[in-house]
């Protein structure tokens, strides 16, 4: 039993030693073995397993519309997922509230008209020494003061397309073109977001790819919709990387927060074979590339499968080169000195 132990033992090392040091099937060792050979693909690029993408807008690209007031009421005149032009009415607020900051605005305004006036005229007096500094002062922080919030009002009157004061009513513009996504509401708090705009060019794919792959991707497709990966953020989980797409396009019919199955194409300096043709030792992937009528036993990495291929790099060149198709097992036996 020791006998045929360490027999076995010493097969298995003398197999792994041959395979180590000479890793090529001479043409006299191959008897009258069928041998089919195929030309190896290069490859710049490969299609992946499919992916999870959703609809998303880039960060930072939004300007959110908020409410500086409570508003009893609001209307909305465009849907969730419209594209607007800039100062296209998209809502009406109403209400007491509504009624009483317009109101304030138009005093305010009026306000300012005057203070502006005082101020210009006391610049001059100032000027001509005949203002002292204490009085100047307490104009210029009068007028500063008014000012200030005269502008702070502005920014949102400069939105308003319309006044109805018979129903308290403000109909409210688009601030820029995009996309208008909102939550249904029928009244609104002070600092409730009314409405946010989304430039299109922020529209993208936001694709979670997997942690292990190595390659760049280029490409996302989906539904007939393929748009180029912008830029892959850095890894924040340890099963997947997010990589953004270019905005969408007119083939791209998706709204955003949909939930879509895609597939990636990655960038590679790689190969196509047939799955046939790749034998395994020891945990590692090889195939035979022929060399005149010799056959040489080389590691490649698979990357990825489809249909019957492999997708595999190699650190050696395999441009030109045929691969052995047919045999391989028998040819493997021959290496490691197992005979056909």
């Amino acid at each position: 039993m020791k006998i045929l132990s360490f027999f076995i033992l010493s097969s298995a090392l003398m197999c792994h030693s041959v395979f180590a040091q000479n890793m090529t099937v001479q043409a006299e060792q191959l008897g009258n073995l069928s041998l089919q050979t195929n030309p190896i693909d290069s490859v710049s690029s490969y299609t992946g397993k499919d992916v999870m993408a959703t609809v998303a807008i880039l960060p930072g690209q939004s300007y959110v519309f908020k409410s500086p007031i409570n508003v009893q009421r609001i209307q909305y005149l465009k849907g969730v997922g419209e594209t607007l032009k800039e100062n296209e009415a998209f809502a009406i607020i109403q209400g007491p509230e509504v009624h009483h900051f317009y109101r304030s605005f138009e005093l305010t305004k009026v306000l300012f008209l005057q203070t502006q006036t005082l101020f210009n005229n006391s610049k001059n007096l100032y000027q001509r020494k005949s203002l002292s500094e204490q009085a100047w002062l307490d104009v210029s922080n009068q007028y500063n003061k008014i000012r200030m919030e005269y502008d702070e009002l502005t920014h949102f009157f400069d939105l308003v397309l319309s006044v109805d004061e018979a129903t308290d009513s403000l109909t409210l513009g688009a601030p820029m073109a995009g996309v208008i996504q909102y939550r249904l509401s029928n009244a609104l708090d002070m600092e409730d977001t009314i409405a946010s705009f989304t430039p299109a060019q922020a529209v993208r794919l936001k694709v979670n790819i997997p942690i292990d792959a190595t390659q760049k991707p280029l490409l996302i497709s989906s539904d007939g919709c393929q748009l180029a990966v912008d830029f892959v953020e850095s890894a924040n989980s340890a099963f997947y990387q997010v990589a953004w797409t270019k905005a969408l396009t007119n083939d791209c019919a998706f709204a955003v927060g949909q939930v879509l199955s895609a597939t990636p194409e990655y960038q590679a300096n790689a190969y196509e074979i047939k799955q046939s043709s790749v034998f395994n030792w020891e945990g590692d992937n090889y195939i035979f590339i022929q060399d005149k009528q010799n056959y040489t036993a080389v590691k490649v990495s698979l990357i990825t499968s489809h249909d019957d291929n492999y997708i595999v790099k190699s650190s050696v060149s395999l441009a030109g080169k045929n691969v052995l198709l047919s045999s391989v097992s028998a040819v493997q036996g021959i290496l490691l000195g197992l005979g056909i």
